[in-house]
């Protein structure tokens, strides 16, 4: 048997985003979830749906490595979380604005944010690189309508307000992954319009999303599938057919 030729980078298979085999995690003397087994391709628009207490935002967290799992194992990328280091291609929209202490961040700071794993700490900010987040910023806020915010304190804002924040942090990050956590969840019928259209351009540019949400809402023409979960446990997967853009199944 002939050995099998080395493949050069460019030829070498790319792994999926997200990979969980197994996954258990266990809190408080029960299964939040109960072996999980899931892969999130490049391109998905994974919608993951069920009812409160099914385990939908542990399973998010989980993907991130963001809780511990107590059997099974996830990856990213291919790599463990706590082995990932490519941060910048994973942007996250948790359910609420973490309160910090310290003086209080604009609206704006906390958006700038999330070009921070963009930054090398190795080297200096150049004036284009700059320039590029000003203008990705500018961008994530005309896009979820808070440019008349940019100098409010963020933590001030209504709950749908702070929402769209952590929304416009991601955004401002360009990550090749969008992993959301009920994020239309307080959100007005405009703004959830404006995110719509956004993950609309995003995914048509081949960017993954993973979606947390009990109701999609106008956001339901982009979900390519959908996992349904209930106690822990998947009860149900499927591919949607076709989208608004036209992509196959």
């Amino acid at each position: 048997m002939k050995d099998r030729p080395n493949l050069p980078p460019s030829a070498a298979p790319t792994a999926a985003p997200f990979t969980v085999d197994g996954a258990f995690v266990r809190r408080d003397g029960r299964d939040v979830l109960a072996g999980i087994d899931l892969r999130v391709d490049s391109g998905d628009v994974l919608a993951v749906l069920g009812p409160n207490g099914a385990g939908k935002s542990t399973l998010v967290k989980a993907l991130l490595g963001l809780v511990p799992l107590s059997a099974g194992r996830t990856e990213i990328y291919g790599e463990p979380p706590a082995r990932f280091r490519a941060w910048k291609r994973i942007g996250y929209v948790p359910q609420r604005l973490p309160m910090g202490g310290g003086v209080p961040a604009t609206v704006r700071e906390v958006v700038a944010s999330g070009r921070v794993a963009r930054t090398s700490r190795w080297r200096p900010a150049l004036f284009n690189d700059r320039a590029a987040d000003r203008a990705a910023v500018d961008r994530a806020l005309k896009t979820v309508g808070l440019t008349g915010h940019a100098r409010d304190s963020a933590h001030l804002l209504s709950g749908g307000e702070q929402q769209r924040v952590l929304i416009a942090r991601a955004l401002a990050g360009e990550p090749d992954v969008f992993v959301m956590d009920e994020p239309t969840a307080g959100v007005d019928a405009r703004s959830q319009a404006a995110l719509a259209s956004a993950l609309h351009e995003l995914a048509g540019a081949g960017r993954t999303v993973v979606l947390v949400t009990h109701e999609p809402g106008p956001l339901e023409p982009l979900i390519t599938r959908t996992l349904e979960l209930g106690q822990g446990r998947i009860v149900r997967e499927s591919t949607v057919e076709s989208t608004a853009m036209g992509r196959p199944a």
